[in-house]
């Protein structure tokens, strides 16, 4: 304990009371003529009854020092355990996570008597670990989750806490860099530095990816369906591969596919069903011996194949070549059944219906998987589905969508130019209705389907335009139209498949993009064509509406020999542009239930939910999903969740799952009805395994963020830098206390006071 004696104030004004009472008692004791003893004795006695009190009242204090917190200060080694660091590119060939270990043996065994260690390995999840049992473990965590490591170590924290991160950095957790930038404010808000020492290289992964550009493909019976597999080699080890397709397990084809280093392979198969219902088919590559993991060498297929066509209507204000070619293009497809009509003159429109005739009766042969070593004859296709071909003359065509029993028969209505005659106010109502209130999708070809562009039919519309000089331009995708794999992927990639393609020409100017749409595909040009949306989508209600710009995309369908490479492009877009509108919105007429999935892998660590739809008539109950696993004998149920803004929509959340494949179904649905059943996979995160590239960049950012240095590992620099940011964070501390807050000092300053009095009086001064 120790007195304050910052108060010169308070000494000063008692030296000032003392001269002014000893002033003021020898004027005094002269004039009564006292002894000099007498008189100083009560000018002592009347300055310490003065000055006392005024010194008390400047809060005199006093100093009591506190001793520093028992214990050491602590220190965490986060030593990360993931898949990565099963990578031997340290320099002397040793792994990352050994490479790991041996520093924190070493921080651990230096700094052990002043600090308390603790040793923490974590992947998805924190484990406490000790120095000596590091190697005994096996780093095989299938995520890195740097930020809930680092959340976990901030639990229950001791004073003059710090950490050490020993990591490659790749972390891939599902919240990303907005969660590690939010634990890096945590520990800088609690004083605790994070010393980072990035261990290992950019990384050589050997490894196959088997990928399928559509996992999910409706077809219909007995249609071959072309299947592209890609196969990705990373490290460049393997110069040719066995690719072969199962069907419940059963080897029904094989091929050898040669492959080049870091680059892919394409291979197509030609596959078909004779019955309907859901079928599984997977496409699996023979591994390779060095191969990081085979989990990804194998891609799933699901073919949904129906017996009942989709019904797709095209009204057409002219006869043009586009409107010739998409009609030749849909008519090859058995699953469509087309009906057009073009206006040929005034009071003359032509309707053409295209559909299948239905098969003599003949036995039906069993539900086996089919494949094709090479590809189908298309003539063959229809030959084996029969099409009936009718023609007639109509006076008068706005009947087509004024009548809501005609316009319900149809999934898919497609609009040309100069689509005026068809549009008026009363079908233009009925159609919003039939896309709000149904679930079905209109799509415009080649830019407005009319010349004036109504309110009505504005509103519908994903962009807005205006008129302009004719304008050249080639299209190419966006990434959200690459997500969706509506092309065949060749070498060069689905972008330059259609940037090489003819250009196309349009009179129109897009002014605006709905707040709603999203772009597929944008144009490249010159002038105001560059990045101008072509094919543009928005949902209206239940059902979509999708709008394709420019003229001239029939020269797609009719290409000059040195193109004819693509000639695939043109037919296989407008076939999964059907099929997207179709599969993901749409019931079919006779279908009253189906169950749909957004994927068909998804990963471990992902929520996965299913979608059902039902007809409105169904009532309100919602519908259970059972879902089944290999090797469960009971089902689990899950009720559906009604959704709020559409009608007949529920949500399945199935939550996190583990490995394994997985089918679900709408309870009670009956057995023939394929659309009612979905199937999906469910594998391990392969992110953790493959993409092994150390970020330096990240150990950097969560360093200067807390306050802590990178490359930190030497046991004697962190020492020193332990030492420092001690000196800062723990300052010597004290707690003062006052003069009035001891008992004896009121107590001396009233004994003083009785004194002085009592003098006083015996002098006669009282």
């Amino acid at each position: 304990m120790a007195f304050d004696p910052f108060i010169p104030l308070a000494w000063w004004l008692s030296l000032a009371v003392v001269a002014a009472g000893a002033i003021a008692a020898y004027a005094y004791a002269g004039r009564r003529r006292l002894p000099p003893r007498r008189w100083w004795t009560i000018v002592a006695l009347m300055s310490v009854a003065v000055s006392v009190p005024l010194v008390l009242l400047l809060n005199p204090t006093w100093i009591e020092r506190l001793p520093p917190p028992a214990g050491k200060p602590r220190l965490t080694v986060l030593v990360d355990r993931s898949a990565s660091m099963k990578v031997a590119d340290v320099a002397g060939g040793p792994t990352r996570f050994q490479a790991a270990s041996k520093v924190a043996d070493s921080v651990a065994a230096t700094l052990k008597d002043r600090f308390d260690v603790n040793i923490t390995t974590f992947a998805d999840v924190s484990t406490a670990a000790a120095a000596s049992g590091l190697a005994n473990v096996s780093p095989d965590g299938m995520a890195t989750n740097i930020a809930a490591a680092i959340e976990d170590s901030l639990q229950d924290r001791p004073e003059g806490q710090a950490i050490l991160l020993l990591s490659d950095g790749a972390d891939n957790s599902e919240e990303g860099p907005r969660r590690l930038a939010s634990a890096a404010d945590k520990a800088r808000a609690m004083a605790v530095p994070i010393f980072t020492r990035t261990i290992g290289a950019a990384g050589n992964v050997s490894d196959l990816e088997v990928a399928i550009d559509s996992p999910q493909e409706l077809a219909f019976v007995s249609q071959h369906v072309p299947v592209t597999v890609r196969i990705k080699q990373r490290g460049g080890r393997a110069s040719q591969t066995k690719l072969s397709l199962r069907v419940d397990d059963k080897e029904i084809e094989s091929r050898t596919v040669r492959l080049t280093p870091d680059g892919d392979a394409t291979a197509t198969f030609q596959i078909t069903q004779d019955r309907t219902g859901l079928y599984r088919y997977r496409f699996q590559a023979e591994p390779f011996a060095g191969e990081d993991t085979p989990l990804n060498n194998q891609a799933t297929l699901l073919l949904r194949v129906i017996d009942e066509p989709l019904r797709v209507l095209l009204l057409e204000g002219k006869p043009y070549w586009d409107t010739k070619f998409l009609i030749r293009t849909l008519a090859a497809d058995p699953s469509i059944e087309l009906v057009s009509m073009v206006r040929l003159a005034e009071g003359r429109v032509l309707e053409r219906k295209i559909s299948r005739l239905k098969p003599s009766a003949a036995p039906v042969p069993p539900a086996t998987g089919k494949a094709m070593q090479t590809a189908a004859d298309p003539k063959a296709d229809l030959a084996k589905h029969a099409m009936a071909d009718e023609w007639r003359i109509h006076p008068d065509a706005r009947s087509v969508l004024a009548d809501p029993a005609n316009l319900a028969k149809y999934q898919i209505v497609v609009l040309g130019r100069d689509s005026d005659l068809f549009l008026t106010d009363d079908t233009v109502g009925q159609l919003k209705k039939w896309l709000v209130d149904g679930d079905g999708s209109l799509v415009c070809f080649r830019g407005p389907p009319a010349a004036q562009m109504s309110r009505r039919l504005g509103e519908l519309m994903p962009l807005k335009w205006s008129a302009t000089r004719e304008q050249r331009f080639r299209v190419k995708l966006t990434d959200r139209g690459s997500a969706l794999k509506w092309l065949p992927t060749g070498d060069s990639g689905e972008a330059a498949s259609l940037s090489g393609l003819p250009s196309l020409v349009s009179v129109n100017q897009v002014d605006q993009t709905m707040p709603l749409a999203e772009v597929f595909a944008q144009g490249l040009g010159s002038g105001g064509s560059e990045g101008r949306p072509v094919i543009a989508y928005q949902p209206v209600g239940n059902g979509r509406v999708v709008v394709i710009e420019g003229a001239g995309m029939w020269r797609w369908a009719f290409l000059p020999p040195e193109f004819q490479g693509r000639d695939n492009v043109y037919g296989t877009l407008w076939r999964s542009l059907m099929r997207w509108l179709v599969s993901q919105v749409s019931l079919l007429p006779t279908q009253q239930f189906a169950l749909r999935s957004d994927k068909v892998s998804y990963s471990t660590g992902e929520p996965i939910g299913l979608t059902v739809l039902t007809r409105a008539e169904q009532g309100s109950k919602a519908p259970e999903v059972e879902l089944l696993t290999e090797g469960q004998k009971q089902p689990r149920l899950v009720s559906a969740v009604a959704s709020a803004q559409t009608i007949g929509q529920y949500s399945v959340p199935l939550g996190r799952l583990p490995e394994g494949e997985y089918r679900a179904r709408i309870v009670g649905a009956p057995p023939q009805e394929s659309a009612a059943a979905t199937a999906f996979d469910v594998r391990g995160n392969l992110t953790e395994r493959l993409d092994v590239a150390a970020r330096p960049d990240v150990m950097r950012f969560l360093a200067e963020r807390t306050g802590g240095a990178a490359d930190a590992g030497d046991p004697a620099e962190l020492a020193r830098r332990l030492d420092q940011h001690l000196a800062a964070t723990r300052p010597e501390r004290s707690i003062r206390l006052t003069a009035w807050d001891r008992w004896w000092v009121l107590a001396g300053v009233m004994a003083v006071w009785a004194a002085a009095w009592g003098v006083r009086r015996a002098s006669g001064l009282v």
